[in-house]
């Protein structure tokens, strides 16, 4: 699953939950396969993001594990206080976690 904003949406991806505007007002169902029609409603009711099925849009600001892990070794590039070094170690291992998670809700979403 992905949450894109909007101007990401194209024809043929798959809603993952049900599109919902400001109001509360179900725009449209889950797993339904969206069509120019759908994405220039959303539009005119304002709807900002959409969660679609799987992962179809590389967003600038995401990155892999490998390229966050390599800007972590670059940031601390030649840092020897211990104190520094362990938060390093810290978000290393918070990047890692968050990368092993993400990809447990992938396969469990492959298996529905």
């Amino acid at each position: 699953m992905q949450r894109l904003p909007l101007s990401y949406i194209r024809p043929g991806m798959k809603t993952y939950e049900e599109v919902i505007d400001a109001n509360g007002r179900v725009l449209c169902g889950k797993g339904i396969e969206l069509t120019e029609d759908h994405i220039r409603k959303f539009e005119e009711f304002g709807v900002s993001f959409i969660t679609v099925e799987g992962n179809p849009v590389k967003l600038p600001w995401e990155k892999t594990l490998e390229e966050e892990l390599k800007e972590l070794e670059e940031r601390f590039e030649g840092i020897t206080d211990e104190t520094l070094l362990e938060i390093k170690r810290l978000f290393k291992e918070f990047l890692e976690e968050k990368n092993q998670k993400t990809e447990d809700i992938q396969n469990i979403q492959k298996e529905v």
